[in-house]
């Protein structure tokens, strides 16, 4: 029997294909073939043991106690080191990791310290972008009720196309607007916000960004020729939002960030297991047309700026300076490579991402330079936002502001990185 297996690859997805050929000897001319589950499990039983970063950590399990490859990867991973491999179907691989599509109202939310559940960034497509609804808001009930513990994972209702809710907001001039929006296939735009500073005489770039996704080209094309048609010489780079995505995508915004000055040296180094050292490489940094050649950058983050984003930070760091404003980051340095078996896709961690110093031990995440509360209850631009503003208050001083906020615990709660991914926009 021999069955077609396409190969992608992720945190920097690498696309390659291969054949595999199964065998079965022994059985009888009415036994039943094995169901697409089962060989999906197989498949991943051996990947697992040729692939698999930890793949000599392993719990030594017998696979045919699993009925489903999901149970086995549970079983599988090493623990509790890996909370980042995960399987998804191919059509919603597709549609979120390579079009950069979701189906969902188009805006993501959260609680502030007031306990009121606020907009945080809200994409172009969605039908509420045209409402004018904007970060900030407050969502004061949906559909009459108020947003609680109990029922925050599931006020929004199912993800289907058409599902509708009649929300009601509390605008930042406290006005009360309700909506009512049905749920559509949203395609994300990965730059949030753009827009430049006149500060201390020099021009800042400011970028919002999002996701590591292969539309962002087309993205940074358009921001970076704004940017460096301004003259920035000065960067603030927002990635509180971004749990990372794919490496050639972080590899191009570093090249845009430092442009002439790292042409040609390594940006990141992906190191696999002692089977597959063959497959270890390195991104170099390539200067791209309207890259702005800093050296220096302000990077915002969060718990939930991760993969990509961290090797974002972590493969400039040697070459120039970072410095970093918000909270402890979520802590994944390592990626995966991308298995398609049939209509699963499978992505167990594969690989580690270091720096040119070989850095790469971040599994607790990566310390702000400044701690900083994640202040959602005001605009992108807005001056007064609290880690924006302690940027602006860095370049004009050189030094932090030393204001305290509330004491920030970093990881009280870290989810599985599929978590992760799943709970930033509904």
């Amino acid at each position: 029997m021999k069955k077609k297996i396409n190969v992608r690859y992720i945190t920097g997805i690498l696309i390659l294909s291969g054949i595999l050929f199964l065998f079965f000897t022994g059985c009888e001319k009415d036994d039943p073939p094995p169901s697409e589950e089962i060989m999906a499990r197989d498949y991943l039983y051996n990947l697992m043991n040729d692939w698999y970063l930890w793949y000599d950590k392993m719990p030594d399990v017998d696979k045919s106690q699993y009925d489903t490859p999901e149970e086995l990867l549970e079983a599988m991973k090493y623990l509790p080191k890996d909370i980042y491999s995960y399987i998804m179907s191919k059509q919603e691989f597709d549609l979120k990791m390579i079009e950069g599509k979701y189906i969902g109202h188009g805006f993501s939310w959260g609680i502030d310290d007031n306990g009121n559940a606020r907009i945080i960034f809200i994409f172009k497509d969605s039908p509420l972008y045209d409402e004018g609804v904007r970060r900030g808001w407050i969502i004061n009930n949906v559909n009459g009720t108020v947003i609680t513990e109990e029922n925050w994972s599931s006020i929004f209702g199912d993800n289907t196309v058409g599902y509708e809710n009649t929300i009601e907001f509390i605008t930042p001039a406290d006005s009360t607007v309700s909506i009512t929006t049905a749920k559509k296939e949203i395609q994300k735009n990965s730059v949030l916000y753009y827009d430049t500073l006149h500060i201390n005489g020099t021009v800042t770039a400011h970028m919002v960004f999002e996701e590591f996704m292969q539309p962002s080209t087309e993205e940074f094309t358009e921001v970076f020729s704004f940017f460096n048609s301004t003259g920035a010489t000065e960067m603030i780079l927002d990635l509180r939002y971004n749990p990372g995505g794919f490496m050639n995508i972080a590899t191009l915004l570093a090249s845009f960030i430092t442009g002439e000055n790292t042409n040609g040296e390594v940006f990141t180094k992906l190191i696999y297991n002692d089977k597959k050292s063959d497959e270890n490489s390195s991104a170099l940094f390539e200067k791209q047309t309207n890259s702005l050649n800093l050296n220096r950058i302000i990077i915002l983050t969060t718990g939930g700026t991760a993969s990509a984003s961290e090797a974002l930070i972590n493969g400039l760091e040697p070459h120039i300076d970072v410095v970093t404003i918000g909270e402890t980051t979520y802590g994944k340095p390592v990626g995966m490579k991308v298995f398609q078996y049939e209509d699963y896709v499978f992505l167990p961690i594969t690989f580690r991402i270091a720096n040119s110093k070989n850095e790469s031990d971040y599994y607790d995440g990566i310390q702000p330079d400044a701690l900083c509360n994640d202040d959602f209850t005001r605009a992108f631009d807005n001056r007064e936002e609290a880690c924006f503003k302690e940027a602006i208050y860095y370049i004009e001083n050189g030094s932090f502001s030393g204001t305290k906020g509330r004491k920030i615990k970093a990881h009280e709660e870290k989810v599985s990185y599929i978590e992760l991914l799943e709970k930033r926009a509904i």
